[in-house]
């Protein structure tokens, strides 16, 4: 199904339209909705919305007008068009940058619980804050080189990016992981993903942290997260009433590799809020 966002861009989303409490997910960078394939299918008692960004899989793939600011409009308009209330929303990755910029402007409005799965405030390092990705170890100058990287190669970037996520792919076939990425690529632009990469690395949601007055849910990944575990920490210290859930032996990507632990997870907390 689509629809219309008030810039004429055709949003494509998918919703079980059922009378039960509302779950918007909100996909990673360079993806799709089949981010949340698993949970969509099979989590049972509520409505389950899952829909494409922006620039992302079946959505209206524009030349402008792509930041996080954006994709946080289209998701206000997508909850004010299928008329939600008492919403809980979870953000994966790049969809949890989302979910800051929307609380960013509009606060909690229509929310009654968020979920944050594996992802920081504020992406880049400097000398006061070392709790972005890579380890504390991605500063505005490798923000620079990774976005001169795309527009020369992407698809090397996009490998390289890979390794970063997850550090034990550089012992598998080089070649299969070519094959994910044309896939990846595929039903995305070009123009959609670095100017993601960018807005995402460029903002800093911390001073917003305490706009957040509603249940917040923490999925994190070890070892595997791309960040540390201090900025599960931080977040706990910063965000009032969290719960905090840390998936073992898993990385970056542990929302599609390990769905049905996921999705048991997400229904677990969620229904002691």
């Amino acid at each position: 199904m689509y629809f219309t966002n008030s810039k004429g861009y055709k949003i494509y989303y998918e919703d079980t339209n059922t009378d039960q409490r509302p779950i918007i997910f909100l996909h990673a960078w360079g993806s799709s909705h089949h981010d949340f394939d698993y949970c969509f299918k099979n989590m049972q008692g509520y409505r389950k919305i899952i829909y494409d960004h922006r620039g992302f899989g079946l959505s209206d793939k524009p030349n402008e007008n792509m930041s996080l600011r954006h994709l946080a409009e289209d998701l206000k308009e997508l909850i004010e068009f299928l008329k939600l209330d008492n919403l809980t929303i979870v953000g994966y990755s790049m969809g949890g940058s989302v979910l800051y910029k929307y609380i960013e402007i509009y606060g909690t409005y229509r929310l009654n619980s968020i979920v944050l799965c594996d992802i920081t405030p504020k992406i880049t390092n400097d000398n006061e804050w070392k709790l972005g990705i890579m380890n504390g170890k991605f500063t505005k100058d490798d923000l620079l080189d990774s976005l001169a990287w795309q527009f020369d190669d992407m698809k090397e970037a996009y490998l390289n990016m890979y390794y970063d996520i997850d550090p034990s792919l550089k012992y598998k076939s080089e070649k299969a992981l070519k094959r994910l990425i044309d896939m990846d690529l595929e039903g995305n632009s070009y123009y959609s993903i670095t100017s993601m990469w960018f807005s995402i690395c460029y903002e800093d949601f911390r001073p917003i942290l305490k706009k957040i007055d509603i249940p917040t849910v923490l999925f994190f990944a070890s070892p595997g997260s791309m960040m540390t575990p201090d900025t599960v920490e931080y977040l706990e210290e910063k965000i009032e009433n969290t719960r905090t859930y840390i998936f073992e032996n898993s990385t970056h990507s542990f929302v599609v590799n390990k769905g049905r632990t996921f999705s048991k997870k997400l229904e677990e907390y969620l229904s002691k809020l």
